[in-house]
């Protein structure tokens, strides 16, 4: 009976095995059967379209408003750059404080050792 059973046993396997090799052929030849065409995209010329759009949307404003597009992207670069230097001397600020506490450190840890 042992033996009968550990041959259904193998027998089952191997039917298992034969259908997971089944199984992953099937799929390996489907994802290599899926051909996906290859698409350029050249960014230059949309960007250049962009640009051609904006420089025609500011040719045909009037003086006024020319000027008041002028002061508004000035003022949008100033708080831009503003922001900006304010973030490098916030990191700069966080390096100098780091290593200030990690010479204390040092210090503190080597003036204890000593006594």
């Amino acid at each position: 009976m042992s033996s009968s059973n550990n041959q259904d046993w193998q027998r089952r396997i191997e039917e298992i095995e034969a259908e997971i090799n089944y199984s992953e052929s099937n799929t390996h030849q489907e994802s290599t059967e899926t051909v996906r065409p290859h698409v350029e995209i050249d960014r230059s010329q949309s960007i250049e379209k962009w640009l051609n759009f904006a420089k025609d949307w500011f040719n045909n404003l009037s003086s006024e408003g020319r000027i008041a597009v002028g002061v508004v992207g000035v003022l949008v670069s100033f708080s831009i750059l503003s922001s900006f230097l304010r973030l490098i001397s916030s990191l700069v600020s966080i390096a100098i404080l780091a290593g200030l506490l990690y010479f204390g450190y040092k210090f503190f840890l080597n003036y204890s050792r000593k006594e």
